[in-house]
């Protein structure tokens, strides 16, 4: 009869062994994300409100569609391996980094598969993935700290790596980020040499083989989902796209003839597939056939090509006419460096003074500059944006220019209550405000002093 103590000891030290074989025993610094895990599950999760707020999360992201994602993330995963073990590049103590990196870098990048349909994803993806970072991130993580240090550093990890995002001024994420960059230049800095000293003292005890293969299997994980990732976005790009068919034309029993031709008419060009979703799909919707249908796409992504084009040609004269004084045969300067990111922040600054002029007092804001933080990120220009504005006294008129780094200048203005504008652009800015200037032409809504504007 076996001895049940005899039978508990075998059965741990058999299962410690297999967990050790496959690479699971944890070192300082994964020990201290798990204390700190724990101590947030034990702060956070024992709040009704929290634990509520946590449902409808769950709930999406094991949603039916989310949850084939996440499951053919895994199956593609076990394929790599299996591939991997066949010819012989596969080591079981690469089990625990496999599945670590499956639920954390892996699901962020198949997550990417919404954003791949952007021009240069794939390219900047494939450096981030096997870029000389990596490999430093790699030789950082080698020799961690005593446990204790490991503890007090990585809330100092998280505030400086958070911090530039959840500041709310620009002028604070800018300090933010020059902290963070400082401090973990400083870090990796002081890991590698940490680690350096270790590979020194163990040289001849370091099984290079293993320390190989661990510093090229997430490069080759990454690779390989950066497969599935495009397999994910053509799938998803074309769902949008056939939903998009099916509005136009709900009716239609042979709408399969339409989606057909719209596959033969864009097959996997991922960017193209995008835009001509993004654009009418009416006369591929009404097409009577699968020809038809094809002739439709195929127009559609020949016109998606002509402005790619034109796009392309415009970012190739904003280098071959950098400081180019010259002007073309409509009297239009020829060097239009951040001419369309300055149009774009002007019009939205008028937008905002429109919106603004009608809340009490009813008159153009003053501070309307502060009150958007002289944030125009989004079109293109930084903090500071350069921008100047003026408002009369009374708060009836009101203009704002800026000169572009090739020195032309852009305004725009008002001199009566909304929708009343003007534009103007020259060599030099206005002088006064619409109206009170001869240099902001005879009315509002003209282009004649703002040949530049109309492009």
């Amino acid at each position: 009869m076996v001895n049940p103590v005899n039978l508990d000891s075998y059965a741990f030290l058999k299962i410690s062994s297999w967990l050790v074989e496959h690479g699971f025993q944890l070192n300082n610094r994964e020990w201290a994300s798990l204390v700190w895990i724990g101590i947030l599950a034990a702060c956070v999760l024992p709040r009704t409100e929290v634990r509520q707020s946590l449902i409808p999360v769950i709930r999406s992201v094991l949603s039916p569609k989310l949850l084939i994602i996440w499951i053919s993330l895994i199956l593609w995963v076990v394929l790599i391996v299996f591939v991997a073990k066949h010819h012989k590049i596969w080591d079981s103590q690469l089990t625990k980094d496999t599945i670590v990196w499956t639920i954390t870098v892996g699901l962020v990048s198949l997550t990417g598969f919404t954003k791949a349909h952007e021009q240069g994803f794939f390219r900047l993806a494939v450096v981030k993935t096997a870029g000389v970072t990596v490999f430093i991130e790699y030789l950082t993580s080698l020799s961690p700290f005593p446990i204790f240090i490991e503890i007090l550093l990585q809330p100092l990890v998280l505030i400086f790596a958070t911090a530039p995002i959840l500041v709310k001024t620009p002028k604070e994420q800018l300090r933010w980020q020059g902290w963070s960059e400082r401090f973990f230049i400083l870090l990796a800095l002081v890991f590698l040499g940490k680690t350096a000293l270790s590979l020194m003292l163990d040289w001849n005890l370091i099984d290079w083989h293993l320390f190989v293969l661990r510093a090229l299997w997430p490069i080759s994980l990454g690779l390989w989902v950066l497969l599935l990732v495009f397999v994910w976005s053509v799938v998803s790009s074309y769902e949008q796209l056939f939903l998009r068919l099916e509005f136009a034309q709900p009716d239609s029993p042979g709408l399969w003839k339409n989606k057909a031709g719209t596959v033969m008419g864009l097959g996997f060009n991922l960017e193209a597939i995008h835009c001509v979703s993004g654009g009418s799909v009416y006369h591929i919707a009404r097409a009577q056939s699968l020809r038809a249908a094809w002739l439709a796409t195929r127009k559609l992504r020949s016109e998606w090509l002509e402005k790619k084009k034109a796009e392309q040609h415009y970012q190739e004269n904003l280098v071959r006419f950098a400081g180019n004084p010259g002007v073309d045969a409509f009297g239009r300067s020829v060097d239009k460096r951040e001419f369309r990111e300055t149009r774009k922040a002007l019009d939205w600054l008028g937008t905002c003074h429109m919106g603004w002029f009608r809340h009490n007092p009813l008159s153009y804001k003053h501070d309307l500059l502060d009150r958007l933080g002289d944030d125009f990120t989004r079109q293109g220009l930084s903090v500071p944006s350069g921008i100047v504005m003026k408002v009369s006294d009374d708060g009836s008129k009101w203009y704002a220019w800026r000169r572009t780094v090739g020195g032309h200048c852009f305004a725009i203005g008002a001199d009566d209550a909304p929708p009343n504008l003007w534009h103007y652009d020259g060599p030099e800015p206005p002088t006064n405000y619409p109206g009170d200037a001869p240099e902001w032409g005879q009315s509002p809504f003209s282009n004649d002093a703002s040949p530049n504007w109309s492009e």
